[in-house]
């Protein structure tokens, strides 16, 4: 590929990401089909999408481009603050030591979101046209707050984006990305669907339907019916630039991400050239958003194009950067020492009708049937110590704080739940819901509150209406980061040692 070629189409990546993700930004959450007008927007907005890359492109332009995860996790402490979801998991997971892949698995309900196949359009930029090489990066990016369908996601991305650059075939490019997915993948299934659609000549609305009936979820951001959503907007799009990019934001949920990933990958195709003669000139800029820091910024896409062809030039003449196989599969997760242990008091099931009176007893101190456990991560399966349902049970716990301070209460439930601090009854609710363990955007109540210094007795009635309970213990401070240990480690160890040495485990 000649430099100008490189040039024009690094460039048209970044450009289609910017305005795409701009586009998208207003419609993130909605579940609804949309009818947004084929526009495109004047001024940019911040988007994470690009801010995590910037983080990215930062470390390459100051370690060089033999990178691994565990450069990008190092980094990542220093340079990102966004507590979201899989974001805010990660920050936890590597203040405790833990390392990638660990660090993208452990106590992490949102492995398999977006957050990771959003900034696959860096690996494909400095190695276009080497798939193999994009996927490697995009393994290592992906493994700090990833796992699964997160994982493949990202490298489907990077692989279908970096054959982009020699390659203008949206069919031809898909392929590329797929070969090097497991079919058991549900990104693999999801992708072959919408293709399978759009060739039976369906609507885009109708291939959105049937991508949520087969692979919907109720969190907006989980990655698999979102990548069907942008591989819907490149096929009904016909290769127009806008009318890409409105197609997969058309398709609702995460729609800043969609809109921005399927506007790069146009963009990739088209390059900037040909995007400006269909007349759109808006969005040069670089708004970095607030969660980044420490980071040098490039101000314009510009300069952010000539740092990533400098980059790409070094990959392109390295004989020894390492690729990942076609399919590829994740390996076994490493054996790790959990870092989160959660000491509770479980009491024995009782029937709703009994529930006043445990409640009565268990707060005055009479109630003395209960049992020692050891969580090893904030998600407790609780199901297997309840009886029978409708029922609950009781949970108690310590936590020590080392000063006054405001935090969040977070018992995240897809049933109902009471909670008392330190005696005072602070949170009460009867619903079913989906589970949203993040407390910047709870499925289910949380608490905010502000204790002093020192111990506080926390318990919870936790009741189980439903087939399944799905639980998790949080607390975060007011910004929504995850804060842990809260519990004295001699009173862990006591506890394990009264239980045998058994920590009850579920599989997070």
């Amino acid at each position: 590929m000649e430099k100008r070629e490189y040039y024009d189409r690094v460039y048209g990546c970044w450009l289609g990401k910017n305005i795409g993700g701009t586009i998208g930004v207003p419609f993130e959450g909605n579940k609804d089909f949309l009818t947004i007008p084929f526009k495109t927007p004047s001024e940019m907005v911040a988007n994470d999408d690009i801010d995590l890359q910037l983080v990215w492109l930062d470390i390459l332009k100051r370690k060089g481009i033999k990178i691994t995860a565990d450069d990008l996790a190092e980094d990542w402490l220093n340079s990102i603050t966004y507590a979201w979801d899989e974001y805010g998991v990660a920050i936890a997971n590597l203040k405790a030591g833990l390392k990638p892949p660990v660090t993208g698995y452990y106590n992490n309900w949102f492995y398999n979101c977006l957050g990771a196949p959003i900034r696959s359009e860096i690996w494909a930029c400095i190695a276009p046209g080497k798939p193999e090489v994009a996927g490697w990066y995009a393994w290592q990016d992906a493994s700090v707050d990833h796992w699964d369908e997160g994982v493949y996601g990202e490298i489907f991305l990077a692989a279908m984006e970096s054959a982009a650059f020699s390659n203008s075939s949206v069919a031809s490019i898909i392929d590329a990305g797929l070969s090097f997915l497991p079919e058991n993948s549900k990104v693999f299934q999801v992708v072959k669907l919408t293709l399978a659609l759009h060739q039976q000549g369906k609507s885009l609305r109708e291939t959105r339907e049937s991508i949520l009936e087969k692979f919907g979820h109720y969190n907006f951001t989980d990655c698999v019916q979102n990548i069907g959503f942008i591989i819907a907007g490149l096929l009904y799009g016909g290769g127009d630039f806008i009318k890409t990019i409105v197609s997969a934001v058309n398709c609702g949920y995460d729609a800043d991400c969609t809109g921005a990933t399927a506007g790069a990958i146009i963009g990739i195709i088209m390059g900037r050239q040909k995007i400006i003669k269909e007349g759109h000139t808006a969005g040069n800029e670089i708004v970095p958003g607030y969660g980044i820091r420490n980071v040098d910024v490039p101000a314009t896409l510009k300069e952010l194009t000539q740092q990533l062809v400098v980059l790409g030039d070094k990959v392109q003449k390295e004989k020894e950067l390492p690729e990942i196989p076609r399919s590829f599969s994740l390996p076994a997760v490493p054996d790790f020492n959990h870092p989160f242990l959660y000491p509770v008091l479980l009491s024995k099931t009782f029937s709703l009708n009994e529930t006043e009176k445990a409640e009565q007893s268990v707060l005055n101190g009479d109630y003395k049937d209960f049992k020692q456990a050891v969580f090893n991560s904030s998600f407790f399966d609780l199901n297997r110590h309840f009886a029978d349902r409708p029922s609950a049970i009781f949970l108690k716990t310590t936590i020590t704080l080392p000063g006054k301070r405001k935090i969040k209460l977070f018992p995240a439930s897809t049933d109902g739940i009471k909670m008392w601090l330190d005696g005072k009854l602070i949170l009460s609710h009867h619903q079913h819901n989906g589970f949203l363990p993040a407390p910047h955007r709870p499925g289910s109540p949380l608490v905010e509150v502000e204790p002093e210094r020192g111990e506080h007795d926390i318990l919870l009635e936790v009741m189980r209406c439903q087939e399944k309970l799905e639980f998790a213990w949080i607390v975060a401070d007011e910004n929504n980061h995850l804060l842990t240990g809260l519990y004295n480690e001699k009173t862990v160890r006591e506890v394990i040692k009264q239980t045998n040495g058994k920590k009850e485990i579920d599989g997070i």
